[in-house]
């Protein structure tokens, strides 16, 4: 098989007509379709999506099992961080929570209501089929659902702090909670399972108090859906920087601990190369046999076992092995790999990574472009590898320079906090914290695979990012040109 006509699948999960050929199952998805968390959290590119998706394929596979997909557009978030009632009077953790409740709610009687046609139908399912048939089969999006309640309670007071005591039972109302749950726990009763996953929630939220809300609102209402029926279990995927400010939001971080966090291994991530490359062959009648790793990519790079230094130059996340995968297919001729073509690659991967990373921190740490962009250029030929004064002095004169006017940044300038911008740095991925000696030998710790409280006495620059940023290959003695 020529290289170049391997596919790798496409970056969304959602697109990618194959993936359920080639997924990897892990502990992971097995604890998941065990219904034993409610909480899928993982890294962009970590594979949340590819989970959702051959849950939902498993789950609809089960008797009398409905699946409810929930994944609000950009544009959805937006209209409600936009809305002044909310941003003004409205738009409180509690006001999120009933919203959240009537749309799961809804969401699931228009699912059994619809698959209901031309049943005999309890006065429960009746109803269901009736919501279904005003609601045109889906029902409303968030927005609709948000404008409605907001609409109503808006008659009743002129912010939610007017509703004093009566706050709950008059969002109970305006959302018709009491109804819709009496329907829904008697359908499960009668033996109706409802699996309800909510992915997406990271598009449009900005870390404002309102963007905080509207998700903290959706963890209570999980919650409180929890309670109505053992045969309601909702599955919510979050990303992991977007989970950690939420919980240092809430006073219930305690109730939303039991997390599934998404993990991967050198192992695993082989070999979901490996079976791509088992499908791309397949498809072409031709049998990989065994070695599937070493069809496509060179024994070693360098001094380097190849899958030691492909797995060095990820965050450990799916995504990005496929990419440098990709690039690295794309450019051969044959069907022999080449560790030249493989280093040569190396150079667009790190850009693209660099890039990747910034459009990930940008509603956390805007302006992350400029920083890097500024590294490139006035960091050139820099070692990778540096003591705490070293990069002391490198963010001394970043600070200097560099004019971002952005609160994190500017607060970090005003303070001279040099620490405060390493730990920015390593939390992203960055740096990993450099930690001399031992018996176990040197070791470097980065946020992403390790718990680990960073000291910075010497640090080093990512594998992925040293290319982008022009890092020399070797350690020298000091970051002169």
């Amino acid at each position: 098989m020529q290289l170049n006509a391997i596919t790798w699948g496409d970056d969304s999960a959602e697109r990618d007509n194959n993936l359920l050929s080639y997924f990897i199952s892990t502990e992971s998805y097995s604890r998941l379709l065990r219904k034993e968390k409610i909480l899928v959290v993982g890294r962009k590119g970590s594979g949340k999506s590819a989970l959702r998706k051959k849950l939902e394929a498993d789950f609809s596979s089960e008797n009398n099992t409905h699946v409810i997909n929930i994944s609000p557009k950009y544009s959805s978030i937006r209209n409600i961080l936009n809305e002044k009632a909310l941003v003004d009077e409205f738009g409180e953790e509690i006001f999120f929570q009933h919203s959240w409740i009537r749309q799961m709610l809804l969401d699931c009687l228009c699912h059994i209501g619809h698959s209901a046609k031309g049943k005999y139908a309890s006065e429960s399912l009746a109803y269901a089929r009736d919501i279904a048939k005003q609601l045109n089969r889906t029902s409303k999006d968030i927005v609709e659902n948000i404008s409605e309640i907001l609409g109503r309670i808006k008659v009743k007071a002129g912010n939610l702090g007017e509703l004093g005591l009566q706050l709950e039972k008059e969002l109970r109302n305006v959302a018709e909670v009491e109804p819709l749950e009496h329907h829904i726990s008697t359908l499960s009763k009668e033996g109706a399972k409802f699996v309800v996953m909510i992915d997406d929630l990271d598009l449009g939220w900005d870390n404002s108090k309102l963007s905080n809300n509207l998700l903290l609102g959706l963890l209570s209402a999980t919650s409180y859906i929890k309670s109505i029926s053992e045969n309601i279990h909702v599955l919510i995927f979050l990303r992991e920087d977007v989970y950690s400010i939420l919980m240092e939001h809430t006073q219930h971080s305690d109730k939303f601990r039991n997390i599934e966090r998404i993990r991967w291994d050198k192992s695993q991530l082989i070999a979901l190369l490996e079976e791509r490359i088992r499908f791309n062959f397949s498809n072409q009648g031709e049998d990989a046999g065994e070695h599937l790793f070493d069809l496509v990519f060179p024994q070693a790079v360098g001094t380097h076992n190849t899958d030691n230094w492909l797995i060095e130059r990820t965050l450990s996340r799916p995504r990005e092995l496929i990419q440098i995968a990709r690039f690295y297919t794309e450019e051969i001729e044959g069907d022999q790999p080449d560790d030249k073509v493989l280093k040569s690659c190396e150079t667009t991967y790190s850009s693209w990574k660099l890039d990747d990373l910034c459009a990930e921190y940008s509603n956390q740490y805007p302006g992350l472009s400029e920083v890097f962009s500024y590294w490139k250029t006035q960091f050139l030929r820099y070692k990778y590898h540096l003591k705490k004064d070293e990069a002391h002095a490198m963010i001394f004169q970043l600070f200097d320079e560099v004019h971002i006017n952005q609160g994190w940044f500017n607060v970090l300038v005003a303070q001279v906090n040099l620490d405060g911008f390493l730990s920015i740095l390593y939390e992203i991925g960055f740096i990993g914290d450099f930690v001399l000696g031992g018996e176990g030998g040197s070791k470097t710790f980065y946020s992403y695979s390790d718990r680990h409280e960073p000291r910075f006495e010497e640090i080093q620059i990512h594998p992925c990012f040293r290319k982008a940023v022009h890092t020399v290959d070797r350690i020298r003695t000091s970051p002169s040109h």
